[in-house]
C-alpha cells in the first residue's frame, strides 16, 4: 500500500535535493533510449521478464526526472509513486498501472517471478503512451509560463 508522500520523507525514503535540470534531462533521455531499445527489440517469451523490468525502469527514470525538477530524490520506488500521486503528475489509472508494474518488477527481480509476454506488451504500450507525457511535463516544469 502506497502511503502519503510525507511518510516517505519522514522515513528518509525520499529527500529534498537541489533542483538539477541537467540531471532531470539526462534521466529523461536515458528513459527514452531504454524504451527505444525495447521497441526495436523482438519480443521473445524467454526474455519477457528482463524486458519487462526494462520497460518499468524507463518509466521509473522518467518519473524520477519529474521528481528531480520538483526538488526531491527517491530512495524507494514506493516513494516515487507517492510523489506522483501527491503532485498529480499522471492520472489515477496510470499511477495504479505503474504501481502494479512496480510490484511485478519487484517479484521478477527479487523472487525470479516470470512475467508473461502479454504483460510485457502491455507495459511497453503503457510506457510508449506515458513516457512522452512525462517528457512534456518535464519541459513544462523546466520552463514554467511567466
Amino acid at each position: 500500500m502506497i502511503r502519503d508522500f510525507e511518510f516517505y520523507i519522514k522515513g528518509n525514503m525520499a529527500k529534498r535535493s537541489v533542483i538539477n535540470p541537467s540531471l532531470a534531462k539526462s534521466l529523461m533521455e536515458k528513459a527514452e533510449l531504454r524504451l527505444k531499445r525495447l521497441i526495436e527489440s523482438e519480443i521473445k517469451k524467454e526474455f519477457s521478464s528482463i524486458m519487462f523490468e526494462e520497460a518499468y525502469e524507463a518509466m521509473r527514470e522518467a518519473s524520477q526526472a519529474l521528481m528531480q525538477l520538483k526538488g526531491f530524490k527517491p530512495y524507494s520506488h514506493e516513494a516515487l509513486i507517492a510523489f506522483l500521486i501527491k503532485e498529480k503528475l499522471f492520472n489515477e489509472s496510470a499511477i495504479k498501472s505503474l504501481d502494479r508494474y512496480r510490484i511485478l518488477r519487484n517479484k521478477s527481480v527479487y523472487e525470479a517471478h516470470k512475467v508473461s509476454a502479454e504483460t510485457l506488451k502491455e507495459a511497453l504500450e503503457f510506457a510508449k503512451a506515458h513516457l512522452p507525457e512525462a517528457k512534456k511535463k518535464l519541459a513544462e516544469l523546466d520552463n514554467p509560463p511567466t
